[in-house]
């Protein structure tokens, strides 16, 4: 779905590059994102931080703003959120800190399900997962690949089904990074935290810990959200004062991905917006 004239007028905060599990480097997406029409573009791989340099980079040789970005899984008591970050000093000690032994942690949980595989009767290699992620964060989206090219499932979501998803046969939990630690390390960095496609299944209760530990906005926008869903989570926005985001969720190897990608989007304006919030925390007063 290419387009052949630029508006520049909108922007897509939830992407991801090959530095997590995306199939693009992130010059690459930032061309993309030019091609798309769009004025600004977040990499928000998931607990990494690698690829914002090279896109920041190259976005300002194509003339695409690219906003320091980050997603986090992160818990709120018994349960798993995801987190989008914004905005935040890519050099800060505590963040980087945190991200370079997640991803230790990453490895491990990886292994793990390795493990799980090779005694469910699947001899598959951690060597071969790693080959998926190309030396980068490695997560269950490159098991998923890496069954595929074996030949132990058809689809990247017949991996899921059959084997990875939650409460699967080679489940392994996340290392648990609790919300407020989260957010708290995000506003330390001078950065914002925003809860990602909450769909069907984030609570009021839940919404209302996460405001109380310091939440800064909600991603309204996703491909996960028809149009009712996008209406519901404003209203909640608006109810709880927080700011809306939204993107694409674009990996690129997804059927449903080019699709996606500058459709799923926001008006630049409502960037504005995130950065004027995003201000304020830097000045001390919380949106």
């Amino acid at each position: 779905m290419q387009r052949t004239m630029f508006d520049f007028r909108r922007a897509d905060l939830h992407t991801h590059t090959l530095h997590s599990d995306g199939q693009l480097a992130p010059t690459a997406l930032v061309h993309l994102a030019r091609e798309r029409g769009l004025r600004a573009l977040a990499v928000t791989d998931h607990d990494c931080i690698d690829g914002i340099e090279e896109a920041q980079a190259a976005g300002r040789r194509a003339g695409v703003e690219v906003v320091t970005g980050v997603e986090l899984s992160v818990t709120v008591g018994p349960e798993e959120v995801h987190l989008l970050g914004y905005f935040f000093d890519p050099s800060h000690a505590g963040l980087r800190k945190h991200l370079t032994a997640f991803i230790e942690r990453r490895r491990e949980r990886a292994a793990g399900i390795v493990d799980a595989l090779n005694g469910l009767g699947l001899p598959l290699r951690y060597e071969d997962v790693q080959r998926q992620a190309q030396g980068n964060a490695v997560g269950r989206p490159h098991v998923a690949q890496a069954l595929v090219e074996a030949g132990y499932a058809a689809t990247y979501q017949d991996a899921f089904e059959q084997y990875l998803r939650d409460g699967g046969p080679a489940f392994v939990a996340k290392p648990l990074f609790p919300a407020q630690e989260a957010l708290g390390l995000l506003h330390d960095a001078g950065g914002l935290g925003v809860l990602a496609h909450p769909g069907h299944w984030i609570s009021d209760r839940l919404l209302k810990d996460l405001v109380q530990a310091g939440l800064d906005g909600v991603e309204t926008v996703h491909p996960s959200h028809d149009a009712m869903l996008t209406q519901y989570w404003r209203r909640h926005a608006r109810a709880f004062g927080l700011i809306e985001t939204g993107g694409s969720d674009y990996h690129g190897f997804r059927p449903q991905d080019d699709e996606n990608f500058g459709r799923f989007s926001i008006p630049f304006g409502q960037l504005e917006k995130v950065r004027s919030a995003e201000r304020g925390v830097r000045n001390g007063c919380r949106v």
